[in-house]
């Protein structure tokens, strides 16, 4: 809802698929890999900042630091620098004082429920008479409508951020990129950007503490490289266990765990089974399915292997690319098609740099090895309880 009480479409609400194209045509350029490449600087701030926190509050200190809270701020402050230039003060602070998280949490398990029984969001957080719903997403409306005022008064210099870029496509079409469509955009990257990115940081930390071999070899294969801090996209890129830790923590812990629905158009559908497919009938695939295919993935697909997207020893070349391009066909941690996630390339350069610096920077261990995280299905699949012992490993 905008202020004014008036519904905002977005890429994520609408079922239009000619709307959807007409949203995400004039900014889809914006996040190529090539373009995600040039906000590096944005991020090596917020990671430099993370770094510091962590040796200020539990490195020097040898405190305990729960790390599904550290990266989440660590994710919401980026993306906050990502779009505004600015970060939302939450790492400086060392916790949710502004209750932004708590809110978007509780909006993410009112949509988790209501998004399997829709007609009842009418009658509840859209009751026309009195609202009865979650904390809403008119926080972060209200927010970015003050920050677009902020940078009309006073442009941004010496930084090309998100908003920057959103006016400079505005100023080429007026008429159709309004200020709505520009907070409508503003929204996507702050409410969608931030989560998912941290989903899979925590993700990777937690399977490499979790399996000490694993770590052996990426830490190996980090020291290797000798990587700056914060770590570069050009020095990470192409380090192929890195690449299988991150491919194995994506794809055993996809950032959403509901079915990713379409509705059958007009005419109906023919799976290649035969099945007939009625229009009008919701379907849909979970990313925690398929990713979880033994056909694609091979054995034991439960299992963090990060092996799996590597040659195995002797395979030939084109049975490994050819089972690599199984594996790449079905996996859909950043979902498939028209609908494919737009800032897949800048959230996987967030978390391979994260990931590589911290365990470049960081010796790491679970405070009790023994102990599992929680795991809360909310739409987004979110992590508790992954506490850590760190030493900066120029200390050791």
């Amino acid at each position: 809802m905008d202020p004014m009480g008036n519904r905002l479409s977005n890429l994520f609400g609408t079922r239009d698929e000619n709307h959807h194209s007409m949203l995400i045509r004039p900014v889809r350029n914006l996040y190529t890999m090539t373009k995600a490449q040039e906000m590096e600087p944005l991020i090596d701030e917020t990671i430099t900042l993370f770094c510091d926190k962590l040796m200020e509050r539990f490195a020097v200190p040898r405190k305990a630091c729960e790390m599904t809270d550290y990266i989440l701020y660590w994710s919401w402050d980026t993306m906050n620098n990502l779009v505004f230039s600015k970060t939302m003060g939450i790492l400086e602070a060392g916790n949710d004082s502004d209750g932004f998280l708590k809110r978007s949490q509780g909006s993410l398990d009112y949509f988790a429920t209501i998004s399997q029984i829709p007609y009842m969001d009418e009658l509840l957080a859209k009751n026309p008479i009195r609202p009865i719903g979650p904390p809403t997403f008119d926080w972060a409306v209200i927010y970015s409508l003050g920050e677009l005022a902020k940078r009309r008064e006073k442009p941004v210099e010496g930084k090309v951020d998100f908003l920057e870029r959103f006016l400079e496509i505005q100023k080429k079409d007026p008429k159709q990129i309004d200020d709505i469509r520009v907070v409508t955009y503003l929204l996507t990257n702050v409410l969608a950007g931030s989560d998912s990115t941290a989903i899979t940081i925590t993700a990777a930390l937690y399977y490499i503490l979790k399996n000490p071999i694993v770590q052996s070899k990426l830490c190996r294969e980090l020291q290797d490289a000798c990587l700056s801090i914060p770590a570069s996209w050009e020095s990470v890129r192409n380090l192929p266990y890195l690449n299988a830790v991150m491919r194995e923590a994506m794809r055993i812990h996809p950032g959403v765990g509901l079915m990713l629905e379409r509705t059958v158009p007009e005419g109906g559908f023919t799976l290649s089974d035969g099945r007939f497919v009625p229009e009008g009938t919701v379907i849909g695939m979970n990313p925690w399915v398929i990713n979880r295919s033994e056909s694609v993935f091979g054995s034991e697909p439960d299992q963090f292997i990060p092996e799996r997207w590597l040659a195995a020893p002797g395979e030939p070349e084109e049975e490994f690319k050819k089972r690599l391009g199984r594996m790449n066909g079905c996996d859909l941690t950043f979902g498939s098609g028209k609908r494919v996630c737009v800032g897949q390339y800048l959230s996987k350069l967030e978390a391979y740099k994260m990931v590589a610096t911290l365990f470049t920077k960081f010796h790491i261990e679970l405070v009790d090895p023994k102990s599992d995280w929680r795991v809360i299905n909310s739409w987004f699949v979110r992590q508790e309880n992954v506490p850590v012992l760190l030493r900066e490993r120029s200390a050791l």
